[in-house]
Protein backbone atom coordinates (compact mmCIF):
# COMPACT_ATOMS: atom_id res chain seq x y z
CA UNK A 1 0.00 0.00 0.00
CA UNK A 2 0.98 3.64 0.11
CA UNK A 3 1.80 5.62 3.40
CA UNK A 4 3.66 8.89 4.17
CA UNK A 5 6.23 6.88 6.21
CA UNK A 6 8.96 8.35 8.04
CA UNK A 7 11.88 6.24 8.99
CA UNK A 8 13.20 9.06 10.81
CA UNK A 9 12.08 12.60 12.04
CA UNK A 10 11.85 15.11 9.16
CA UNK A 11 12.18 18.75 9.77
CA UNK A 12 10.54 19.64 6.39
CA UNK A 13 7.07 18.00 6.55
CA UNK A 14 6.22 19.59 3.29
CA UNK A 15 8.71 17.48 1.63
CA UNK A 16 7.00 14.29 2.38
CA UNK A 17 5.79 12.26 0.06
CA UNK A 18 4.25 8.52 0.21
CA UNK A 19 6.49 5.41 -0.36
CA UNK A 20 5.05 1.89 -0.59
CA UNK A 21 5.13 -0.17 2.54
CA UNK A 22 3.47 -3.48 4.08
CA UNK A 23 -0.66 -3.24 4.17
CA UNK A 24 -0.52 -4.01 7.86
CA UNK A 25 -1.32 -7.19 9.80
CA UNK A 26 -4.54 -7.07 12.02
CA UNK A 27 -4.08 -8.54 15.15
CA UNK A 28 -6.90 -10.82 17.05
CA UNK A 29 -8.83 -7.50 17.76
CA UNK A 30 -7.86 -5.20 15.01
CA UNK A 31 -10.73 -4.10 12.69
CA UNK A 32 -8.98 -3.74 9.26
CA UNK A 33 -9.72 0.12 7.64
CA UNK A 34 -9.56 0.82 3.66
CA UNK A 35 -9.06 4.87 4.32
CA UNK A 36 -10.78 6.77 1.95
CA UNK A 37 -10.08 10.02 3.63
CA UNK A 38 -7.72 11.49 6.14
CA UNK A 39 -6.90 14.80 7.84
CA UNK A 40 -4.33 16.58 8.63
CA UNK A 41 -3.66 18.92 11.61
CA UNK A 42 -0.89 21.10 13.22
CA UNK A 43 -0.10 17.96 15.58
CA UNK A 44 1.13 15.54 12.99
CA UNK A 45 3.89 18.45 11.73
CA UNK A 46 5.14 18.48 15.48
CA UNK A 47 4.78 14.77 15.12
CA UNK A 48 6.99 14.58 12.01
CA UNK A 49 9.52 17.00 13.04
CA UNK A 50 10.26 15.46 16.83
CA UNK A 51 8.71 18.09 18.51
CA UNK A 52 4.88 16.76 19.71
CA UNK A 53 5.05 15.98 23.58
CA UNK A 54 3.99 12.50 22.33
CA UNK A 55 7.81 12.08 21.32
CA UNK A 56 8.69 12.18 24.57
CA UNK A 57 12.18 9.79 25.35
CA UNK A 58 9.73 8.02 27.95
CA UNK A 59 6.49 9.25 28.20
CA UNK A 60 6.26 9.35 24.46
CA UNK A 61 4.24 6.99 22.09
CA UNK A 62 5.21 8.18 18.39
CA UNK A 63 8.76 7.37 17.23
CA UNK A 64 10.39 6.62 14.03
CA UNK A 65 10.19 4.47 12.25
CA UNK A 66 6.78 5.29 11.77
CA UNK A 67 3.28 6.39 9.25
CA UNK A 68 2.72 9.52 9.98
CA UNK A 69 -0.86 10.98 11.05
CA UNK A 70 -3.79 10.34 13.01
CA UNK A 71 -7.65 11.37 12.06
CA UNK A 72 -8.96 8.95 9.31
CA UNK A 73 -12.61 8.00 7.64
CA UNK A 74 -12.85 4.66 5.91
CA UNK A 75 -14.70 1.77 5.66
CA UNK A 76 -14.97 -1.85 7.36
CA UNK A 77 -12.68 -4.57 5.14
CA UNK A 78 -12.36 -7.15 7.86
CA UNK A 79 -13.55 -7.41 11.36
CA UNK A 80 -11.94 -9.47 13.90
CA UNK A 81 -11.95 -13.04 14.47
CA UNK A 82 -12.66 -12.82 17.95
CA UNK A 83 -16.15 -11.85 19.16
CA UNK A 84 -18.12 -12.64 16.81
CA UNK A 85 -20.86 -12.27 18.63
CA UNK A 86 -20.45 -9.18 19.89
CA UNK A 87 -19.75 -7.45 17.22
CA UNK A 88 -21.78 -3.77 16.70
CA UNK A 89 -19.79 -3.33 13.03
CA UNK A 90 -19.53 -5.22 10.14
CA UNK A 91 -17.40 -5.21 6.70
CA UNK A 92 -18.99 -2.18 4.84
CA UNK A 93 -19.45 0.23 7.47
CA UNK A 94 -18.45 3.49 7.04
CA UNK A 95 -16.51 4.92 10.50
CA UNK A 96 -14.26 7.56 11.35
CA UNK A 97 -11.41 7.08 13.64
CA UNK A 98 -8.39 8.52 15.31
CA UNK A 99 -5.03 6.44 15.57
CA UNK A 100 -1.17 7.35 14.96
CA UNK A 101 -0.64 5.83 11.07
CA UNK A 102 -3.10 7.68 9.17
CA UNK A 103 -1.56 8.84 6.38
CA UNK A 104 -2.16 5.32 4.33
CA UNK A 105 -4.30 3.22 2.54
CA UNK A 106 -5.15 1.00 5.22
CA UNK A 107 -4.89 0.86 9.24
CA UNK A 108 -5.80 -1.75 11.59
CA UNK A 109 -7.21 -0.28 14.83
CA UNK A 110 -9.12 -1.80 18.10
CA UNK A 111 -12.84 -1.37 18.32
CA UNK A 112 -12.05 1.83 20.58
CA UNK A 113 -10.55 3.37 17.83
CA UNK A 114 -13.58 3.71 15.64
CA UNK A 115 -17.12 5.01 15.43
CA UNK A 116 -19.76 4.48 13.26
CA UNK A 117 -20.32 7.83 10.97
CA UNK A 118 -23.99 8.36 11.16
CA UNK A 119 -26.44 7.95 7.61
CA UNK A 120 -26.69 11.55 5.88
CA UNK A 121 -23.07 12.38 6.95
CA UNK A 122 -20.45 12.34 4.08
CA UNK A 123 -17.31 10.81 4.85
CA UNK A 124 -15.05 13.72 4.06
CA UNK A 125 -16.81 16.34 6.75
CA UNK A 126 -17.41 13.31 9.33
CA UNK A 127 -13.18 12.94 8.79
CA UNK A 128 -12.86 16.20 9.32
CA UNK A 129 -14.97 16.69 12.25
CA UNK A 130 -13.23 13.91 13.95
CA UNK A 131 -10.15 15.37 15.05
CA UNK A 132 -12.06 18.19 16.53
CA UNK A 133 -14.75 16.06 18.78
CA UNK A 134 -12.16 17.42 21.70
CA UNK A 135 -13.38 20.81 20.66
CA UNK A 136 -17.27 19.83 21.34
CA UNK A 137 -15.67 18.14 25.08
CA UNK A 138 -13.60 21.34 26.06
CA UNK A 139 -16.83 23.28 25.69
CA UNK A 140 -19.46 21.15 27.02
CA UNK A 141 -17.69 18.98 29.48
CA UNK A 142 -14.70 20.44 30.82
CA UNK A 143 -15.98 24.99 30.56
CA UNK A 144 -19.54 23.88 31.03
CA UNK A 145 -20.68 26.91 28.89
CA UNK A 146 -24.13 27.39 29.40
CA UNK A 147 -26.49 29.74 27.79
CA UNK A 148 -26.21 33.23 27.89
CA UNK A 149 -22.19 33.16 28.97
CA UNK A 150 -19.66 35.13 26.70
CA UNK A 151 -16.89 32.39 25.44
CA UNK A 152 -13.67 33.93 23.46
CA UNK A 153 -11.95 31.35 21.14
CA UNK A 154 -8.39 31.70 19.98
CA UNK A 155 -7.23 30.66 17.25
CA UNK A 156 -11.19 30.58 15.50
CA UNK A 157 -10.33 30.11 11.95
CA UNK A 158 -8.39 27.08 12.39
CA UNK A 159 -10.20 23.45 13.07
CA UNK A 160 -10.32 23.42 16.56
CA UNK A 161 -11.04 26.65 17.04
CA UNK A 162 -14.00 26.61 14.30
CA UNK A 163 -15.49 23.81 16.27
CA UNK A 164 -15.55 25.81 19.76
CA UNK A 165 -17.58 28.51 18.44
CA UNK A 166 -19.90 26.01 16.38
CA UNK A 167 -20.37 23.89 19.89
CA UNK A 168 -20.66 27.39 21.75
CA UNK A 169 -22.96 28.69 19.84
CA UNK A 170 -25.47 25.61 19.70
CA UNK A 171 -25.46 25.87 23.58
CA UNK A 172 -26.56 29.09 23.28
CA UNK A 173 -23.08 31.29 24.44
CA UNK A 174 -22.00 34.58 23.15
CA UNK A 175 -18.80 34.04 20.86
CA UNK A 176 -16.38 35.95 19.72
CA UNK A 177 -13.69 34.47 17.55
CA UNK A 178 -10.00 35.44 17.45
CA UNK A 179 -8.56 35.56 13.94
CA UNK A 180 -5.14 35.80 13.39
CA UNK A 181 -5.12 38.31 10.57
CA UNK A 182 -7.83 40.56 8.63
CA UNK A 183 -8.14 38.28 5.51
CA UNK A 184 -8.88 34.93 7.63
CA UNK A 185 -11.46 37.59 9.73
CA UNK A 186 -13.35 38.52 6.41
CA UNK A 187 -14.08 34.97 6.06
CA UNK A 188 -14.97 34.12 9.30
CA UNK A 189 -17.55 37.25 9.43
CA UNK A 190 -18.79 35.80 5.80
CA UNK A 191 -18.81 32.09 6.64
CA UNK A 192 -18.78 31.53 10.53
CA UNK A 193 -21.98 31.94 12.97
CA UNK A 194 -20.76 34.03 15.80
CA UNK A 195 -21.44 37.36 17.43
CA UNK A 196 -17.60 39.06 17.05
CA UNK A 197 -14.60 38.45 15.00
CA UNK A 198 -11.37 39.78 16.13
CA UNK A 199 -8.18 40.28 14.53
CA UNK A 200 -5.93 39.43 17.85
CA UNK A 201 -3.51 42.62 16.90
CA UNK A 202 -2.75 46.05 18.35
CA UNK A 203 -5.50 46.61 21.06
CA UNK A 204 -7.48 43.53 20.59
CA UNK A 205 -7.76 42.52 24.21
CA UNK A 206 -9.25 46.27 24.96
CA UNK A 207 -12.12 45.21 21.60
CA UNK A 208 -12.62 42.03 23.56
CA UNK A 209 -13.22 44.05 26.79
CA UNK A 210 -15.37 46.46 25.16
CA UNK A 211 -17.60 43.71 23.35
CA UNK A 212 -18.39 42.24 27.03
CA UNK A 213 -18.96 46.22 28.56
CA UNK A 214 -15.90 45.79 30.47
CA UNK A 215 -17.34 42.84 32.21
CA UNK A 216 -15.08 40.07 30.36
CA UNK A 217 -15.62 36.58 29.24
CA UNK A 218 -16.93 33.40 31.24
CA UNK A 219 -14.64 31.03 29.34
CA UNK A 220 -11.95 30.95 27.00
CA UNK A 221 -11.04 28.17 25.00
CA UNK A 222 -7.46 28.26 24.02
CA UNK A 223 -5.97 26.20 21.45
CA UNK A 224 -2.82 28.53 20.59
CA UNK A 225 -0.75 28.64 23.59
CA UNK A 226 -2.15 32.67 24.84
CA UNK A 227 -2.78 32.17 28.69
CA UNK A 228 -1.78 35.03 30.44
CA UNK A 229 -3.42 37.15 27.56
CA UNK A 230 -6.91 35.20 27.89
CA UNK A 231 -6.53 35.88 32.37
CA UNK A 232 -6.64 39.39 31.03
CA UNK A 233 -9.74 38.68 28.49
CA UNK A 234 -11.56 37.28 31.89
CA UNK A 235 -14.41 38.55 34.22
CA UNK A 236 -13.84 37.44 37.99
CA UNK A 237 -14.33 33.99 38.56
CA UNK A 238 -13.61 33.08 34.95
CA UNK A 239 -12.34 29.52 33.21
CA UNK A 240 -9.72 29.29 30.96
CA UNK A 241 -9.50 25.53 28.89
CA UNK A 242 -6.32 24.42 27.64
CA UNK A 243 -7.23 22.12 24.50
CA UNK A 244 -4.06 22.67 21.94
CA UNK A 245 -0.14 23.66 22.15
CA UNK A 246 0.76 22.96 18.52
CA UNK A 247 -0.22 26.68 17.24
CA UNK A 248 3.55 28.07 18.65
CA UNK A 249 5.61 25.00 17.89
CA UNK A 250 4.96 23.53 20.79
CA UNK A 251 6.92 25.89 23.30
CA UNK A 252 4.86 26.58 26.44
CA UNK A 253 4.50 30.04 27.57
CA UNK A 254 4.85 30.91 31.10
CA UNK A 255 2.07 31.62 33.21
CA UNK A 256 1.82 34.78 35.48
CA UNK A 257 0.39 32.79 38.37
CA UNK A 258 -0.32 36.16 40.61
CA UNK A 259 -2.90 36.88 38.18
CA UNK A 260 -5.11 33.88 38.52
CA UNK A 261 -5.01 34.19 42.04
CA UNK A 262 -6.11 37.67 42.21
CA UNK A 263 -9.13 37.23 39.55
CA UNK A 264 -9.92 33.63 40.82
CA UNK A 265 -9.37 32.32 37.09
CA UNK A 266 -9.67 28.62 36.75
CA UNK A 267 -7.36 27.47 34.28
CA UNK A 268 -7.71 23.44 32.94
CA UNK A 269 -5.59 21.50 30.68
CA UNK A 270 -7.59 19.05 28.92
CA UNK A 271 -5.98 16.10 26.96
CA UNK A 272 -8.76 14.71 25.06
CA UNK A 273 -6.78 11.19 24.53
CA UNK A 274 -5.60 10.16 27.87
CA UNK A 275 -9.16 11.35 29.10
CA UNK A 276 -10.80 8.70 26.62
CA UNK A 277 -8.04 6.12 27.52
CA UNK A 278 -8.49 6.80 31.35
CA UNK A 279 -12.37 7.87 31.38
CA UNK A 280 -14.06 5.57 28.39
CA UNK A 281 -17.91 5.75 30.23
CA UNK A 282 -17.59 9.54 30.24
CA UNK A 283 -15.94 9.22 26.21
CA UNK A 284 -18.76 7.67 25.17
CA UNK A 285 -20.94 10.08 26.42
CA UNK A 286 -19.12 12.58 24.94
CA UNK A 287 -19.23 11.02 21.72
CA UNK A 288 -22.74 10.39 21.62
CA UNK A 289 -23.32 14.16 22.40
CA UNK A 290 -20.95 15.15 19.65
CA UNK A 291 -22.54 12.76 17.11
CA UNK A 292 -26.35 13.32 17.57
CA UNK A 293 -25.24 17.45 17.30
CA UNK A 294 -23.64 16.52 13.63
CA UNK A 295 -26.22 14.53 12.86
CA UNK A 296 -28.97 17.34 13.60
CA UNK A 297 -26.71 19.45 11.50
CA UNK A 298 -25.48 21.62 14.49
CA UNK A 299 -22.39 21.42 13.48
CA UNK A 300 -20.84 21.93 10.24
CA UNK A 301 -17.26 21.85 9.07
CA UNK A 302 -15.57 24.45 7.01
CA UNK A 303 -13.40 22.10 4.15
CA UNK A 304 -10.22 24.00 2.99
CA UNK A 305 -9.02 23.60 -0.71
CA UNK A 306 -8.88 20.22 -2.74
CA UNK A 307 -6.45 17.45 -1.95
CA UNK A 308 -6.56 14.34 -3.72
CA UNK A 309 -4.59 11.43 -2.92
CA UNK A 310 -1.37 10.73 -0.24
CA UNK A 311 0.80 12.67 -2.73
CA UNK A 312 -0.75 16.15 -1.84
CA UNK A 313 0.00 15.48 1.73
CA UNK A 314 3.28 17.35 1.99
CA UNK A 315 1.51 20.33 -0.12
CA UNK A 316 -1.31 19.87 2.56
CA UNK A 317 1.41 20.24 5.53
CA UNK A 318 2.81 23.64 4.07
CA UNK A 319 -0.61 25.04 3.72
CA UNK A 320 -0.83 24.40 7.69
CA UNK A 321 2.64 25.62 8.27
CA UNK A 322 2.41 28.60 6.68
CA UNK A 323 -1.31 29.21 8.43
CA UNK A 324 -2.59 29.34 4.79
CA UNK A 325 -5.63 27.32 5.93
CA UNK A 326 -9.28 28.73 7.47
CA UNK A 327 -11.07 25.57 8.50
CA UNK A 328 -10.07 22.29 7.85
CA UNK A 329 -7.86 20.23 4.92
CA UNK A 330 -9.22 16.58 4.24
CA UNK A 331 -7.58 14.89 2.09
CA UNK A 332 -8.97 11.92 -0.73
CA UNK A 333 -7.11 8.81 -0.51
CA UNK A 334 -9.67 6.32 -2.35
CA UNK A 335 -13.22 6.37 -3.28
CA UNK A 336 -15.05 9.42 -4.54
CA UNK A 337 -13.77 12.87 -3.97
CA UNK A 338 -15.68 14.90 -1.97
CA UNK A 339 -16.24 18.79 -3.31
CA UNK A 340 -14.90 21.25 -0.65
CA UNK A 341 -16.60 24.60 0.23
CA UNK A 342 -13.21 26.70 -0.33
Amino acid sequence: MQAVYLPAFNPSPSSLVPSTVAIPSAKDDDYLIRITHCSPQHADILHANGKHQNVHAKRGHVHPPFILGYDFAGVIEQVPSSNVAARDLVEGDRVIGGRIGAFAEYIAVPRNAIRRIPDGLDSASACAMHGVAVSYASVVEVARVKQGEAVLVSGASGGLGSACCMVAKAVGATVIALAGDEEKAKAMRRDMDVDAVIVNTGDWIQKVMDFTGGRGVDAVLDNTGMVNDAIRCCAYSGTIVILGFAARGGVMEDVKMNRLLLKSITVVGYRYGESGRRFPKQMNEIWDGYLKMLADGKLKPLLYGKYEGLSSMGRALKDLEERKVYGKIVVSVAGEVERSKL
